[in-house]
């Protein structure tokens, strides 16, 4: 299997501290899994572990400030997401991951809940990127953007109240802008849950790369801050990823933010064996390598 040609940035960063009318502790975490190892914070350090890997898996977890333990339950999400390896290269990985996920979620709800009810939870985004494909599951509302060319397109929906409500052909109530449901604790308004709800083809799905494309992935501390259009004028105007992680998430700060914020950017250096038609977003088979200008 080809390697995947990706640069990629991260920031996950506490914000502006209590001192200053933000969050003591940093309840968001990450993980970044490629090339024979898996990258996540462990409180104040980034902990690196050898791991057979294959492409590259990319996840955000913004552990709930409302619920306990917010810390360790995104921190739980993102080790056992290093899991999605063990049993190779699946026929359909979009369907792998999404069931995937659903089976980290009850294996964490049981394991937790025999110390008593749940109540500790977490946003999860991941997307996995293999051979010029990125495929994605998410809970929650932290989210996935994909940049093409200038233009900016949010790939996840939020799980809000309304959000479902709309799916379910319902009226949503006083309370449609509060989160629905996490990972770990689930919910959807029945407390803590063994399972939780993950459409097939809205909350999971694939996107053809090309060469050139940016992939963000962020906690709701940078996406209730800045609004779309400006995280999209950042990836314009910012090459590197690390820098444009680094700028974002100084926006965020700088527009009020007191959340916690974690930003990843992923930079498409080179596609390998799909190539994306600019002018009608069409896959073309190629077997060349493109390199990004």
């Amino acid at each position: 299997m080809a390697k995947d040609r990706l640069t990629i940035g991260v920031v996950c960063s506490r914000g502006i501290g209590p001192e200053r009318g933000g969050r003591a502790l940093n309840e968001d975490n990450y993980l970044v899994c490629r090339d024979g190892e898996a990258r996540y914070r462990d409180h104040d350090r980034e902990a690196v572990e050898p791991l057979t890997t294959l492409g590259s898996l990319i996840c955000v977890a913004d552990g709930m400030g409302g619920h306990e333990d917010g810390d360790l339950a995104s921190g739980a999400a993102v080790r056992a997401m290093t899991r999605l390896f063990k049993r190779g290269l699946p026929e359909d990985p979009e369907q792998h991951l999404h069931r995937f996920v659903l089976d980290a979620h009850r294996r964490l709800h049981d394991k937790v809940s025999e110390r008593g009810p749940v109540r500790m939870g977490t946003t999860l985004t991941c997307l996995w990127v293999l051979e010029g494909q990125a495929f994605f599951t998410h809970v929650g509302d932290s989210r996935l953007y994909h940049w093409r060319q200038g233009k900016l397109r949010r790939i996840t929906q939020d799980h809000t109240r309304a959000n479902f409500a709309v799916r379910d052909g319902r009226p949503p109530d006083s309370d449609g802008a509060f989160l629905a449901q996490n990972f770990l604790y689930g919910s959807r308004g029945f407390g803590d849950n063994p399972g939780i709800r993950v459409d097939a083809g809205t909350d999971t799905g694939v996107l053809e790369l090309a060469a050139g494309d940016r992939l963000m992935l962020c906690s709701d501390g940078l996406s209730n801050m800045v609004p779309d259009h400006r995280i999209g004028d950042v990836l314009s105007e910012v090459p590197g990823p690390q820098s444009a992680a680094t700028a974002l998430t100084e926006r965020a700060l700088a527009a009020g933010s007191n959340d916690n914020v974690t930003v990843i950017v992923v930079r498409v250096d080179a596609s390998f064996s799909r190539r994306v038609d600019p002018m009608t977003d069409q896959v073309v088979d190629d077997n060349t390598l493109v390199p990004m200008d």
